[in-house]
């Protein structure tokens, strides 16, 4: 596997974005579906919205327990916004997630 290449992972097309030490950071090529970042409009941090809630909660359960297995939980620094002013919030363990302004 390389930087670049497409692979098949449970039931999605992913992209992959980087490889460090044996580990793959993957992207969905395609949506999946349309969600909103959280259930109301107000002042969250990713921390505490909906999306990551589903993204960690039911979309990880469609896995089977060998996919699951292979995903890597990881610790995400969520950086103040430069554009906005707007608080990161607090660090989380995330097994899957959005990229991050500094991703893109």
């Amino acid at each position: 596997m390389r930087v670049g290449d497409k692979i098949v992972f449970g039931r999605y097309e992913w992209r992959v974005l980087d490889i460090q030490m044996d580990v793959a950071l993957i992207i969905i090529e395609d949506i999946v579906e349309k969600r909103p970042y959280h259930d109301v409009y107000k002042d969250i941090t990713w921390a505490d919205c909906q999306l990551r809630k589903y993204l960690n909660g039911a979309f990880y359960n469609k896995f089977n327990e060998t996919d699951k297995s292979r995903i890597i939980s990881v610790t995400n620094k969520n950086l103040d916004n430069p554009w906005y002013g707007t608080s990161g919030g607090a660090d989380t363990q995330d097994s899957i997630f959005l990229l991050d302004i500094e991703d893109e």
